[in-house]
């Protein structure tokens, strides 16, 4: 018997899937350092931004509630997984921007509170984002290898059997993908929630206190 049935789901998920998640961390956690230290030059570009991005909020156009903060961010989680289907470039992109925009965003706000008001929830929100972004490059490798599998048709062979043989053999990635993608879900549902609920309420609490 496989060790990795002894593995348990999430562990198996884990070291099946270490090399996209280690890759998907870095991108990250390197985009938000450099947006942190590069904020003087990305200030004409996302400056604007994240102006707009506040004052809609303070208009009221954009509602700090836990359905709309998890619409916005289950539309990131999608657009990083559905970049996959590019080999992943897109997926490399969104990971990029986002991170960088996490990190220019710290150099706005005073730098104790601003990690103090978003840790609560950015902590799983930054897992359901890694995350996302492996299960973008999970199916990125499914594709791949699905391109590969067609390059080897042969002509003396039904081809619709031969495509089907393919996508047979490559469905066990692609499931993968997305449980990968739905455990970003819950995670991003979760941060939705802290962030709706619980952040302002925390980051007051401990300024009140230290």
């Amino acid at each position: 018997m496989k060790k990795e049935k002894y593995d348990g789901f999430f562990g198996g998920l884990y070291k099946r899937n270490e090399t996209f998640l280690v890759l998907s961390t870095v991108i990250l956690l390197v985009s938000i350092f450099m947006g942190f230290i590069l904020s003087g030059i990305l200030n004409p570009i996302l400056g604007s931004m994240l102006n707009d991005f506040k004052k809609n909020i303070a208009e009221g156009q954009i509602k700090l509630t836990t359905l709309s903060i998890f619409t916005n961010n289950l539309k990131v989680a999608l657009f990083i997984y559905m970049g996959g289907l590019l080999f992943g470039s897109v997926s490399v992109i969104y990971l990029i921007f986002n991170g960088v925009f996490i990190g220019y965003a710290g150099t706005q706000f005073p730098l104790g509170d601003y990690i103090i008001f978003t840790i609560p929830h950015g902590i799983p929100e930054l897992l359901g984002i890694i995350i996302a972004g492996a299960a973008g490059f999970r199916l990125a490798s499914c594709i791949l290898h699905i391109f590969q599998g067609l390059t080897h048709i042969r002509s003396d062979i039904s081809r619709e059997n031969q495509f089907k043989y393919i996508l047979e053999l490559n469905a066990d990635e692609f499931w993968e993908s997305l449980k990968l993608l739905g455990i970003a879900v819950v995670l991003l549902i979760i941060a939705a929630f802290i962030e709706a609920n619980f952040s302002i309420p925390w980051g007051t609490y401990v300024q009140s206190v230290v």
